[in-house]
């Protein structure tokens, strides 16, 4: 064979077997991805059905809007701790909680009466914090926090020019007050004194957290315009914030000096926020505290009030009375009694639908039912209707930084509004709870001559409300749900 036609044949065999192996390889790789799919596409998909846990009495089995309907799976226990919540979790009583109120003297008199809402004398540990000396009954002093009087201020800067020195002072609190050297305490919690706190939800709430860590846990103002000229992460002092131990340490040994570098700001929540955050800190924020930097008719949150513990209400006096024919004391006694009775279920928030008639109802508990005279999916009923203004008595959604749905003006198509008469926890802490019928809707619908087919006054005058306690695991995700029986 000529030398050439050895290399051509030589050259030839090494090609064919390279190729050869480039295809088998190919093979190989094509023939696992095959298997693969296969097994993938056999494994058994789970479906997720709109179904709380079976600790939730009821469920929405049917949807009034669904003609087929298909049974439900079985759902699996969702209320397991996890092993991080567990560990993190610490005991506390409301003894470890020192609360602290920031007062006025000259609205001493009418605020003291909203202290008395929510303030357990046998139970609790707190002071009000006043600018100077009131007059006090012995016997009112035993129904309140114990009464200081403020350090003077008198030596710090304050230049801003449309604010009050006494942003300083109440920004001091969280000094005066851990100087104050008491015993086992945990936690600091500052608010105002026209601020409502749910003390046992509270303690709830920082449960979870480990007070020797540093924490500044609160939540933002409902108003975007007030967010965005303080800060988005600051905790706003009316709704109410908690400082754990460990940073009220850190703080008492600036704060001053602190003072100092920030003496053109407004008030004390931001000098608290701007010292907190040189020590870097964030904020922790529970969505149960609330600033209400709203007027007008707070229904629209009290009826949708997020999966949390309710914990705070501020600006009493800037709102209009949260039940009807009522002056704002009297309402907000009729609140607290709820809130008292059963303070881990308080306004939580559950969704029913009747389906014969068509009906959604919406219920916060221990406070009011509202009967939907058609279908609303829960992605709607689960946002507050905008039955309030913003803070500059703006009524737009971009007003607010939280979700919100429009009015519904067609008086045909408002809900009919029960409120709460009385609510009870029996032995097996089952909440019952009865809500009677506002006629005054009904005076509306009449006069627009509405045509009501279903949920006459003479046939409803009262619905009861039968639910379980919320359980000590809130924090898991889950929806509360209901039946409707006649």
């Amino acid at each position: 064979m000529p030398r050439h036609d050895f290399h051509r044949s030589k050259f030839h065999s090494q090609w064919c077997r390279s190729r050869t192996s480039r295809i088998v390889v190919i093979a190989l790789v094509f023939a696992l991805f095959l298997l693969a799919w296969l097994t993938f596409d056999s494994i058994p998909v789970k479906t997720s059905h709109w179904k709380g846990s079976n600790e939730w009495q009821g469920g929405p089995v049917a949807f009034p809007w669904e003609d087929d309907q298909l049974p439900l799976a079985p759902m699996q226990d969702k209320h397991v701790v996890p092993e991080a919540n567990r560990s993190n979790k610490t005991d506390i009583s409301l003894r470890n909680i020192v609360f602290n109120v920031a007062a006025s003297a000259h609205l001493w008199s009418k605020r003291k009466e909203y202290l008395k809402l929510w303030w357990r004398p046998d139970d609790m540990v707190g002071f009000v914090w006043l600018d100077e000396k009131v007059n006090i009954s012995q016997e009112e002093a035993a129904l309140l926090p114990q009464v200081f009087i403020s350090e003077d201020i008198s030596k710090f800067r304050y230049t801003n020019p449309t604010g009050q020195p006494s942003g300083i002072r109440i920004a001091r609190i969280i000094r005066e007050a851990f100087e104050l050297g008491l015993p086992n305490v945990h936690w600091f919690v500052l608010g105002d004194d026209d601020t409502v706190f749910s003390p046992y939800n509270l303690m709830r709430v920082l449960r979870k957290y480990d007070y020797k860590e540093m924490y500044y846990i609160g939540n933002p103002s409902e108003s975007h315009a007030s967010n965005t000229h303080f800060s988005h992460g600051m905790a706003f002092g009316g709704g109410g914030i908690a400082i754990s131990y460990a940073l009220a340490q850190s703080l008492s040994r600036m704060l001053d000096e602190c003072l100092e570098r920030y003496t053109s700001l407004i008030g004390s929540d931001d000098r608290l926020h701007a010292c907190i955050t040189e020590l870097g800190v964030p904020l922790t924020k529970e969505i149960g505290f609330h600033q209400f930097d709203v007027h007008g008719n707070i229904f629209g949150l009290l009826s949708a009030h997020p999966i949390a513990p309710f914990i705070s209400i501020h600006h009493l006096d800037e709102v209009d009375p949260v039940f009807p024919k009522l002056d704002t004391l009297s309402s907000l006694r009729r609140l607290a009694h709820s809130m008292h009775a059963e303070p881990s279920s308080f306004l939580q928030h559950s969704i029913c639908y009747d389906r014969e008639q068509k009906l959604s109802l919406s219920v916060s508990l221990g406070y009011a039912v509202q009967v939907f005279p058609h279908i609303l999916l829960p992605r709607e009923l689960e946002r507050p209707e905008m039955t309030f203004k913003s803070w500059n008595s703006k009524r737009s959604r971009g007003e607010f930084d939280l979700d919100t749905r429009w009015f519904l003006k067609p008086v045909c198509n408002r809900p009919v509004d029960f409120y709460i008469q009385n609510l009870n926890v029996n032995d097996n802490q089952t909440v019952v709870s009865t809500y009677k019928r506002d006629i005054a809707v009904d005076e509306k619908k009449r006069s627009s001559f509405c045509l009501i087919h279903s949920f006459r006054p003479e046939k409803v005058q009262e619905i009861q409300v039968v639910s379980k306690a919320l359980s000590d695991h809130w924090f898991l995700c889950r929806f509360q749900e209901d039946n409707v029986v006649r």
